[in-house]
């Protein structure tokens, strides 16, 4: 019986010191990932801008291909919207909406999550030279929750992890886009071979 006592008594311990350095942790914490880019800012900005291009490169999409998905109209630019939700614990059920642009250079979202605080993440887009610094961060509010606080480096790690791997893709997916825009056709280049076929 004394060995339990002892046991019970040294969790109680260990909890009370984790909420103690919880309470000493920041409140706060900004996660941020960087990439350069060979593709224009341009490419890059319609990828994110426009959320139904989300699947072609974020991470968060592939955990659960069959979440239902829900698009504001339209889709992109301020003010646009999308919901998910997922019987998968990892993804669950939430609501992401486009709070500030500006074209080719930024955009910020407000990440609402079921049974969460809300945050706010955003993209920002650098031109240096032929090559694009993209950065994905997110502002992280944990208020007074120890537990949260104590969770801020491991979301660091683990957030940061997805960022780069999403990044990744953003740079695939604004590729795979530029390379399109610049196959397809021109007007004049379609009027100009319809006028041949005319002649011959």
């Amino acid at each position: 019986m004394k060995i339990v006592k002892r046991i019970l008594l040294v969790l109680l311990v260990l909890v009370l010191a984790a909420v103690v350095i919880g309470f000493l942790m920041p409140g706060s914490r900004k996660i941020e990932r960087s990439v350069a880019m060979g593709v224009p800012a341009t490419a890059i900005y319609g990828q994110i801008n426009e959320l139904k291009n989300w699947p072609n490169w974020s991470p968060w999409y592939k955990l659960d291909p069959n979440a239902k998905i829900v698009y504001s109209e339209p889709s992109s630019g301020l003010n646009a919207w999308y919901t998910w939700e997922s019987d998968n614990k990892n993804v669950g059920k939430g609501k992401m909406t486009i709070v500030e642009v500006q074209d080719n250079g930024y955009i910020k979202t407000k990440l609402e999550f079921d049974g969460m605080k809300e945050a706010y993440g955003y993209f920002r887009l650098e031109p240096q030279g032929e090559s694009t610094q993209v950065t994905w961060g997110l502002d992280a509010e944990f208020g007074n929750n120890p537990i949260f606080r104590l969770m801020g480096p491991m979301m660091d790690k683990m957030l940061g992890e997805t960022f780069t791997q999403g990044l990744t893709g953003l740079e695939a997916a604004a590729k795979a886009a530029s390379v399109n825009i610049q196959s397809a056709p021109t007007d004049s280049s379609t009027a100009a071979a319809s006028d041949t076929t005319a002649v011959n």
